[in-house]
């Protein structure tokens, strides 16, 4: 009885703690469905702004996915190592290279994986053809394959920007645009310069320094947070939101707006506007906009820049130093806008304080 009567007790504490656990997860999950996406609010702001001037703003081109340019295949012929030959390799680690690479799990090996498998190959070679006689076929097959590896390894590079999805979304719109409070910006800048350096080092010759798993650390991190592909996406909003909400501001007569001697309700009523949706919100969200480009705008151009894959379209968004580049586009566009409210401030004589 007394066991029975433990259980009851048990019972109702549990149900207890779990509705206590309920309650404590609705508000916060009532507040993140509540929390207004910033593309949202620049929408609200512009259809505030048409609705006290009645004008209408240019609705601009919607934006598109960017698309990688294709990838040829090699036509180098292969160079393999029979059972005789992988044999009188044993004491070299090549040797086991070769055999992860030739079985079930190796033939289904992403972009990655083949780029790694060329990397750890190449990082093999030397040892393994040192103990080996350089006369012998397998000597000069090894010697062969190594130098083939080293000349298509910026194949391989590419391949994996465009085949491996951690990296070929990239330029797509299918994420989520970038909240308020986003995580993973430093653990995608520490992906992001694992990747650089390994192109570094590609491009310098210096294989024995790569370090083959960073590829995977790299992209597991780039897929878990989503970061750079919210980031992309939410700046190029950004850029055009910005821009017809300035279209719409520039279509307005100040002189009209704020005729000498007479009532400026209308003004005011803008200038309420412009401080409880640009000042307070959007500006903000654009300045935080601006400092994650700031820092990863130099990576993706290092990595992606005047690739073989890359488009002349994507080339333009990351140039460095360039008026086209992503960063540079931001920054105008904001700057632009709040040119005519300066001036709108300047003409109605309203404090923006």
């Amino acid at each position: 009885m007394n066991h029975l009567l433990a259980n009851k007790l048990n019972l109702n504490n549990i149900k207890q703690l779990v509705l206590v656990c309920v309650l404590l997860i609705l508000p916060a999950t009532m507040l993140t469905a509540c929390t207004e996406a910033p593309s949202n609010t620049n929408n609200t702001y512009i259809k505030r702004l048409e609705n006290i001037t009645d004008n209408k703003s240019e609705d601009l081109p919607a934006l598109n996915s960017l698309k990688l340019k294709p990838l040829t295949e090699l036509n180098n012929n292969k160079i393999t190592l029979g059972i005789v030959e992988l044999a009188g390799i044993s004491s070299c680690n090549l040797n086991v290279v070769i055999s992860e690479h030739n079985n079930q799990l190796g033939k289904t090996a992403t972009a990655a994986g083949r780029l790694k498998y060329q990397i750890d190959f190449i990082q093999h070679a030397n040892s393994c053809l040192a103990s080996l006689d350089e006369s012998s076929v397998t000597y000069k097959k090894i010697h062969e394959a190594k130098n083939q590896k080293q000349a298509d390894l910026l194949h391989y590079f590419n391949a994996a920007l465009i085949e491996e999805p951690e990296l070929n979304r990239t330029w797509s719109l299918t994420a989520s645009e970038l909240s308020k409070e986003p995580a993973g910006f430093s653990d995608t800048i520490e992906a992001m310069r694992k990747l650089t350096a390994i192109k570094a080092q590609l491009a310098q010759a210096q294989f024995d320094e790569i370090n083959t798993d960073a590829i995977y650390q790299a992209l597991e991190t780039l897929n878990k947070y989503r970061f750079i592909q919210s980031l992309i996406k939410s700046v190029r909003q950004q850029i055009r939101l910005n821009k017809i909400a300035t279209g719409l501001v520039h279509n307005i007569n100040l002189s009209t707006l704020c005729p000498v001697g007479k009532n400026k309700d209308k003004a005011k009523i803008m200038n309420n506007i412009f401080q409880k949706f640009y000042l307070s919100q959007i500006q903000p969200y654009q300045a935080q906009l601006i400092g994650f480009l700031e820092v990863l705008q130099p990576l993706l151009n290092q990595l992606w820049y005047q690739e073989r894959v890359t488009t002349n379209e994507i080339n333009q968004l990351i140039k460095a130093n360039s008026n086209t580049n992503l960063l540079n586009q931001l920054k105008s566009s904001a700057k632009q806008h709040v040119i005519w409210w300066q001036e709108f401030y300047k003409t109605c004589e309203i404090s923006p304080i």
